[in-house]
């Protein structure tokens, strides 16, 4: 059965955004994207990390954002998981806590075996199978990415490197925050407008 012919217009109109599609024709990018193996938003993110010089800090966030969130918190025991999550918690962003868990994570991975690895993520309410499911998602992305002829930055990438490389997935979504009318009924801001 063909998908509704929304679906299709929706579609169209998401990998023009991206940069996929001009005129019906694919694109660099669009070849680029065919060749990753996530969501063309996602993607496109990746792409945009390889030029800005942060790709593993956001092909890891991609890849998270790819699965369903490995942070268990079960209902009797809320308090203790918020806990116990608060400690990668990032003052500038929720896309960097991302990448304070995997440093957790891959230190963890190191210095324990895996018996007791799986037991550290069930106390520190980690969903141990979907944690996996991330680190296979991120070899595969990488693998994905060298044919590309992006190289993976070894220097700790700056943050807004890695916000702008994920705006480049996130064009709808951006928004405008409208400020209050100060007291002369004039927007605030530079001159009034």
């Amino acid at each position: 059965e063909p998908p509704a012919d929304r679906n299709v217009r929706d579609g169209i109109a998401l990998l023009e955004e991206l940069g996929a599609l001009d005129d019906g024709r694919l694109t660099r990018i669009g070849r680029q994207l065919a060749r990753l193996p996530i969501d063309p938003r996602l993607g496109r993110m990746v792409l945009e990390a390889g030029t800005n010089g942060c790709l593993r800090e956001v092909t890891i966030i991609c890849a998270a954002l790819s699965i369903q969130d490995p942070r268990e918190r079960p209902f009797e025991k809320r308090a203790a998981a918020d806990q116990s999550h608060a400690r990668f918690q990032h003052p500038q962003s929720d896309f960097l806590t991302i990448l304070e868990l995997w440093e957790h994570l891959g230190e963890q991975r190191k210095e324990r075996s895996s018996s007791s690895f799986r037991r550290m993520c069930r106390q520190e309410f980690l969903h141990y199978n979907r944690i996996r499911e991330w680190q296979d998602l991120v070899g595969q992305l990488r693998r994905s990415t060298k044919p590309l002829g992006f190289v993976e930055n070894q220097v700790p990438a700056r943050p807004d490197a890695v916000h702008v490389s994920l705006l480049a997935g996130l064009l709808s979504h951006v928004g405008m925050r409208d400020q209050p009318p100060d007291r002369g009924g004039k927007p605030a801001g530079r001159d009034g407008q």
